[in-house]
């Protein structure tokens, strides 16, 4: 692709994927220990909580500092933190003084980086391509996430079937300083720095006017958040449902995760082959009902082959929808209201990560973890209906763009 000629852009992909990726071993691994350690489902749900809730209540902040300041720089302070927390971890776990507690501790500092670096990783993005490969550079940036939840998984069951839980752990550490050298060593163009003479709190005003007058991504703001409930969620709880839908070992949840990956890059060929061909609405229910079908598969069964079929489905549905949501995000956000646009954004989805887990857990625990996902799968369809009632959906495609 056209974009992938601009050097500093390509190197950030490059080293993007593979730190992501070496987090996606951590978020394999972690867990699954994490389960080991209690026998508690509810534990993955407190564990996302104390990831997830610090980077949701930061967020909005988050996206004024991005409009304010540079983002390069919040990026490398928070990489360095992350992996600070990561080394830390590893740490812990050799010496053998890894605690649920502690897990959740270090997933609490991880979290509050994650804070300010999500809108600024987003915002941070179109300043590294001309305007004209921007939504180009957005797409290929989603894909790089997808590359790496394909790859982390499954080498994660392969590091922690041969050398252990902590090696995964460590991998993730070392690969930090890669993305903090291309950040150092990268030229981006200068992003529009919006007015400090505002207060903090009017800047965030300012944002939320912006998005809550602007219906289509009103609307891509409240599908991402409902997907995130019913759908994403569905990842942090996978050791749980290794272990209580398929009678497997909590580590088995790297195979379900290794192709929720790969499901991910199987709609990333679907995007880039065909992606012209579908509108961003098409692209947005597609999303939809796959992650009906992956919700329902999953409690049909104690095959674990079907809960591989069932994850790869949900990644196909994640990517589908994170692209077209994404670029219709981007390409209607001006640069100096990009980074409160995103922090708005993101925080539907890290809001709806912890509090989708939660509930699945705790419903897990209390009655079972097939009526725990019987019950996402209503969610969803009742979205899907509303969708369908309201035609809502078609406001994505008024600028008569693809999704795409």
């Amino acid at each position: 692709m056209r974009v992938l000629r601009h050097r500093g852009f390509a190197a950030f992909f490059t080293a993007a994927a593979i730190s992501n990726g070496g987090s996606w071993m951590q978020t394999v691994a972690v867990p699954a220990l994490l389960f080991d350690l209690t026998h508690q489902a509810t534990w993955l749900g407190y564990s996302s909580i104390a990831t997830l809730i610090p980077a949701v209540i930061l967020t909005p902040y988050a996206g004024v500092l991005c409009d304010r300041v540079s983002r390069r720089k919040i990026l490398v302070v928070t990489q360095v933190v992350q992996m600070a927390a990561a080394f830390t971890m590893w740490i812990l776990f050799q010496g053998g003084d890894l605690t649920p507690w502690r897990i959740l501790g270090l997933g609490f500092l991880s979290g509050v980086a994650a804070g300010f670096q999500s809108s600024a990783w987003q915002s941070f993005i179109p300043l590294l391509v001309p305007p004209e490969d921007m939504l180009d550079a957005v797409k290929l940036n989603s894909m790089q996430f997808t590359l790496a939840r394909a790859i982390g998984p499954g080498f994660a069951g392969i590091v922690v079937a041969t050398w252990g839980t902590g090696a995964a752990i460590l991998v993730n550490t070392v690969t930090y300083p890669l993305v903090i050298a291309v950040l150092l060593l990268s030229n981006p163009r200068q992003n529009s720095i919006a007015s400090r003479r505002e207060s903090v709190i009017d800047s965030l005003i300012g944002g939320g006017r912006f998005v809550w007058r602007n219906r289509p991504i009103r609307l891509a703001i409240g599908i991402a958040f409902i997907s995130a409930v019913a759908g994403q969620s569905l990842q942090h709880v996978s050791a749980a449902i290794s272990s209580r839908v398929y009678d497997r070992p909590s580590t088995d949840n790297a195979g379900l995760l290794a192709v929720l990956g790969i499901g991910a890059l199987g709609a990333s060929a679907l995007h880039a082959l065909g992606g012209h061909r579908l509108r961003r609405s098409q692209f947005t229910m597609l999303g939809l009902w796959l992650y009906v079908i992956s919700a329902g598969l999953i409690p049909l069964t104690s095959i674990y082959a079907v809960g591989l079929l069932a994850y790869f489905v949900a990644g196909f549905g994640h990517l589908t929808m994170a692209i077209a949501l994404n670029t219709l995000i981007q390409g209607r956000t001006p640069d100096e209201m990009r980074g409160r646009t995103m922090s708005y954004y993101l925080f539907g989805i890290l809001l709806g990560i912890p509090v989708g887990a939660f509930l699945l857990g705790r419903m897990a625990d209390v009655w079972s973890m097939q009526t725990a996902l019987w019950a996402d799968v209503g969610m969803v369809l009742a979205m899907v209906a509303w969708l369908k009632l309201t035609g809502a959906l078609a406001l994505f495609d008024d600028d008569n763009t693809s999704g795409g």
